[in-house]
């Protein structure tokens, strides 16, 4: 099938789905009728960039990221360390003795190698959380937002194609986002 009768293929379904759309249309009553659609539309990804409480939010998350890695970075040292001490070793030790330090101490590497998947796991589940909780508010603010304006659909404007700006309400939500949640912190217990 060429891309041509494709497209008329599917122009003509469409077409008879809105014939028998319009068709049942006829046949609601105005009391079975949903509501006229009033939209406001929001940019989430504006409000996460630009809103304070997530400006301090990655600030606080990039710094807690580098003070677990400079910790890390030590502890990996020292085992590195520890590996050339044992390598120094390996004349003067006899092979079960050598062997069973090395065992220690891949032992001890595998619990740090665990022991940092976990801290840096709960730092991405603690920044999760944290995001969730500014996610909740600016639906909380939109809500608001849409009931004060009489609209019964606020859309991310992420889905849009194009949108006029009076159907706009991405700088009032920051703004109001910023009132009423200034701050947001990680929880890492």
């Amino acid at each position: 099938m060429t891309l041509g009768k494709s497209f008329l293929t599917g122009l003509a379904a469409s077409a008879f789905s809105l014939l028998v759309i319009i068709g049942s249309a006829t046949q609601v009553t105005a009391q079975d009728a949903p509501p006229t659609p009033s939209i406001l539309v929001v940019d989430l990804q504006q409000v996460m960039r630009e809103s304070v409480a997530m400006k301090g939010l990655r600030e606080e998350a990039e710094a807690k990221r580098s003070e677990m890695e400079q910790k890390l970075q030590e502890q990996e040292q020292s085992l590195r360390e520890e590996d050339e001490a044992l390598s120094r070793q390996r004349t003067v030790l006899s092979s079960d003795a050598f062997e069973e330090k090395r065992s220690q101490l891949e032992q001890k590497f595998g619990q740090f190698q665990s022991e940092a998947n976990t801290e840096m796991g709960r730092l991405d589940e603690a920044y999760s959380e944290a995001v969730g909780e500014v996610e909740y508010t600016v639906v909380k603010i939109s809500d608001a937002i849409a009931s004060e304006r009489g609209a019964n659909m606020v859309i991310p404007k992420s889905t849009l194609l194009l949108v006029h700006d009076d159907f706009e309400i991405t700088d009032e939500v920051i703004s109001r986002l910023n009132e009423q949640m200034p701050s947001v912190s990680m929880s890492l217990e």
